[in-house]
């Protein structure tokens, strides 16, 4: 269920909303959200209802009902969803979920560059890059605060909802290139997150104010900490 994998990166970048969360991670406080926070959330680029599953379906939060294709070509619908506070279908073979952390890849012309601006607009003005050669060494931090093993990799996507899991998303999140770390077991209902206090986590990141990025066009665009938007050269 979970990997550790070569990443093809010159680095990770994480996104943060608030200052507050920004100086708290650079002072070795890591949050690590639930799949299923993530399946409630309605903030853009944020919030997926088919986080790590097949389906998911809360009458709280949706009032289009689901309709379940059955073997045999056969579907069913039901009428009274009143039944129902709520439907979760997930790959058999990933009975409990896990403990995630997000990221994104900093790849040689992956395409990121031409999402930095709207990663900053959906995930906040805040940044920390990690480099590609202290990836590793971030997972060992995690393993050692956490107590549990840590495994980290890229995030696979597609257009077929049949294939939604921890490590497949949908194909419209692509533009994240994301790359996941994992720590712990949870349950499929979790939302509850975790916090771990890593040690000296501010020498494993790079210590930058400026990005900048050059496109395959050779024009080059830049952000700064704290700063919306995007600067093109």
């Amino acid at each position: 269920m979970y990997y550790r994998s070569t990443l093809s990166a010159f680095g990770l970048i994480k996104f943060f909303d608030q200052e507050e969360h920004y100086l708290n991670f650079l002072n070795g406080k890591s949050l690590f959200r639930t799949p299923h926070y993530y399946r409630k959330c309605e903030d853009k680029g944020r919030g997926d209802s088919r986080e790590s599953c097949v389906l998911y379906w809360d009458k709280n939060i949706s009032d289009q009902k689901p309709t379940i294709s059955m073997l045999g070509n056969s579907s069913i619908s039901y009428e009274n969803y009143n039944d129902f506070e709520s439907i979760l279908i997930h790959p058999a073979i990933e009975q409990h979920d896990a403990y995630m952390q997000s990221w994104s890849i900093i790849g040689p012309h992956n395409g990121f560059e031409n999402s930095l601006e709207r990663m900053q607009e959906e995930f906040g003005p805040y940044w920390v890059i990690l480099p590609a050669n202290n990836i590793s060494q971030y997972a060992q931090l995690i393993e050692k605060h956490s107590g549990n093993k840590a495994y980290y990799g890229a995030i696979q996507y597609s257009d077929n909802p049949m294939e939604g899991s921890l490590t497949v998303k949908d194909s419209e999140y692509s533009y994240q290139k994301e790359v996941r770390f994992f720590t712990g077991n949870c349950s499929k209902t979790e939302i509850d997150s975790k916090f771990f206090k890593l040690q000296k986590l501010n020498k494993l990141l790079l210590n930058a104010l400026t990005l900048k990025l050059e496109l395959p066009d050779d024009r080059k665009i830049c952000c700064v900490v704290g700063q919306k938007g995007i600067v093109t050269a």
